[in-house]
């Protein structure tokens, strides 16, 4: 007896007649042994669900009646829950043993196996399905381990109450690994800072960083509030995503309030910083909404999942535009506002042109209390 066998659970199935010889062999072995008449507590996930392999009776194939025999033996391969126990099944002739392995068992081994053939060939099958699930719980660690790394790197770009939602692939559009892209409704959010290069001018790098790294928390805490994706940071601008990579029915709404509590938080620190370093600046924001592509972009070396298209292009461009403390949005975004009921306290504003676009397009602003006239730089 090895001293490991006595972590190894058996359960045998059936009556004193079909499987009494198996009982007597794993007598003193140093395996548990549960004998069951029946199999049914097996398939219903019962005490005795979970055994490390289960003995049965090759003789009986009962239609109907107590669950045993080969019945139990071609329930438990085709249940998903039980599958992965080895089966032994037990009988006395070659149209039984063939029987046995069409319905899946592991081993099969007539009446008359001798004790010492019997129990070597038992906890070899033990053995090796106890390596199996230690190599499976392995890989699932691994899996776990990355899933969470992946939830850390989904983190710095998607609100946090919806990683889980994103990793399970419930309402995700497909990130597209085949950089074919997909198209999609989103409404996209760019958020520029004015004053900013005058700012670089005032003060010293080792100034000019920690002001820009507060500036971009304070703007991705209010882009995790409203459950918006960033996808890009570059110099003093920012571009968020609502709708995309999963969809949201109040997209805009949400792009809507948290660039408006962009605007409000930003105050409070531009108050701060001119209190501290004398410097003045503001938060200009520009909001579209549309069919974007959505797909992963670069090389093979090095690629960015992001959305581009004119919808992007043209938020982007209201952003420029917006002069500091102030929110310009297109006409299809203050439609969207309308048709969810919000009020958002919208003025029309004169019709711009925009580089690249023929004609020009409506745009709407919400009135702010102080906006200062500062350069987009």
């Amino acid at each position: 007896m090895c001293a490991a066998d006595e972590n190894f659970r058996v359960v045998v199935v059936g009556d004193d007649d079909s499987v009494g010889l198996a009982i007597e062999q794993l007598a003193g072995s140093g395996i548990s042994v549960d004998w069951l008449g029946c199999g049914q507590a097996l398939l219903d996930g019962g005490e005795c669900a979970g055994p490390d392999l289960v003995i049965i009776d090759a003789v009986r194939d009962e239609a109907d009646g107590p669950v045993r025999g080969l019945a139990l033996g071609r329930k438990l391969k085709a249940c998903p829950q039980t599958v992965s126990i080895p089966v032994i099944a037990v009988g006395n002739s070659t149209e039984h043993r063939l029987q046995s392995f069409e319905i899946g068992v592991d081993d099969y081994l007539s009446s008359d196996t001798p004790a010492s053939e019997f129990l070597l060939r038992l906890r070899g099958i033990l053995r090796v399905n106890a390596a199996r699930r230690a190599a499976s719980a392995l890989q699932l660690r691994a899996e776990e381990r990355r899933c969470k790394e992946l939830g850390d790197a989904f983190r710095r770009y998607v609100a946090p109450t919806l990683v889980d939602e994103i990793l399970a692939n419930s309402r995700v559009r497909d990130p597209n690994p085949s950089n074919k892209g997909a198209r999609v409704t989103a409404t996209v959010l760019f958020a520029d800072m004015r004053g900013f290069t005058r700012m670089s001018e005032q003060l010293s790098p080792d100034h000019v960083v920690p002001l820009l790294n507060e500036y971009f928390r304070l703007l991705t805490e209010v882009v995790s509030q409203y459950q918006g994706t960033v996808f890009n940071m570059a110099g003093d601008c920012l571009m968020v995503g609502f709708g995309v990579p999963f969809e949201q029915h109040d997209e805009t709404v949400r792009a809507f309030h948290a660039a408006r509590q962009m605007l409000t938080r930003f105050n409070g620190l531009v108050e701060q910083w001119k209190e501290k370093f004398g410097i003045e600046v503001g938060l200009g924001i520009g909001i579209n909404r549309g069919e974007v592509i959505a797909g992963n972009v670069g090389s093979p070396d090095y690629m960015s999942y992001t959305i581009i298209g004119d919808v992007v292009n043209v938020a982007a461009r209201l952003s420029q535009r917006a002069r500091a403390g102030e929110m310009l949005f297109s006409q299809e975004v203050k439609r969207k506002l309308d048709a969810r009921g919000e009020n958002c306290g919208a003025v029309l504003m004169e019709p711009i042109s925009l580089r690249g676009r023929a004609g020009s397009i409506q745009i709407f602003g919400v009135p702010v209390r102080e906006r200062l006239e500062l350069s987009a730089a």
